[in-house]
């Protein structure tokens, strides 16, 4: 018999990656990026590393591999990865900063005692403070000027003062002791969503796609970083369970799950793995 050939101008489609293939590819591109510990200086250097590769699911950045997927007209064009470790060393440094003790000061990251436990709280800021100008130096050398423009832009303002810094501040004010739905949602929102939203976001925006796509991937990464910071409180028994209740907090939960699952409806069965994350995100607590 014959063999049949493949259709002249069709691409042989390939397995889709798993959310397990898209976390070798972002720590294979991390270890890429990030300054090796055998160079000067080394101590910063090794605490750089040591929070990066501090056993972390990579959720944000896998998120962005996703949306750059799903958004890109043929396949994810291959320096998406480079906006995914952006997301990824972005959100470390975040860690490395909440830990210190005149924030969270908190002794263990993810079973692992902490960046200043083990290199000191000096050393540990300065980790953070060169992880961040890392993030936005991948974008410019790996993306075309415009690009690059729109990603660092949208990661700007997700992590300053109106964004990540900003929820932070609230919260060591104590403002979220208040006991108010509003002030408490405007806290999640700029803490935790704000970086899930920009994760979305520059997904789409590296696939150069339409508005339309970009505003659905920053819908679902809105409601979906709400939904994952309700669930740490219920895992936590934080303040969304104690001003709710765990069987309220339960189902809001769920409600912004819906939400950012509802956001995907116009990239229909593409969004599988996005689809999965969200429902994982109750479940894995």
């Amino acid at each position: 018999m014959k063999r049949k050939g493949r259709i002249p101008g069709k691409r042989k489609p390939g397995r889709k990656k798993g959310c397990s293939d898209l976390r070798k590819s972002i720590e294979k591109k991390l270890d890429e990026y990030l300054p090796k510990g055998t160079k000067e200086p080394k101590a910063l250097h090794r605490a750089m590393r040591y929070s990066v590769f501090s056993g972390g699911k990579r959720l944000r950045p896998i998120i962005t591999l996703e949306a750059c997927r799903i958004c890109s007209a043929l396949r994810c064009p291959k320096n998406a990865v480079a906006a995914a470790c952006a997301v990824e060393l972005i959100h470390t440094y975040s860690l490395i900063h909440d830990d210190l003790p005149s924030m969270d000061n908190d002794d263990y990251r993810r079973g692992k005692p902490t960046c200043h436990k083990i290199f000191g709280e000096a050393s540990a800021i300065l980790a953070g403070d060169a992880l961040l100008p890392l993030a936005f130096s991948i974008v410019t050398k790996e993306f075309a000027a415009e690009t690059a423009s729109k990603i660092v832009r949208e990661l700007s303002d997700a992590i300053g003062s109106s964004g990540m810094v900003g929820g932070q501040v609230l919260d060591l004010e104590g403002v979220r002791k208040k006991n108010n739905r509003k002030i408490l949602n405007r806290i999640n929102y700029l803490k935790t969503a704000r970086l899930f939203e920009a994760a979305a976001k520059i997904g789409a925006m590296a696939a150069t796609t339409d508005n339309e796509k970009i505003n659905a991937m920053a819908g679902y990464g809105i409601n979906l970083g709400m939904a994952f910071q309700i669930a740490d409180d219920i895992a936590d028994k934080g303040p969304y369970v104690k001003l709710f209740g765990p069987e309220k907090t339960f189902r809001d939960a769920g409600m912004f799950i819906k939400r950012a699952k509802q956001h995907l409806n116009i990239f229909g069965k593409k969004a599988e793995n996005l689809l999965k994350i969200a429902d994982s995100i109750i479940q894995k607590k």
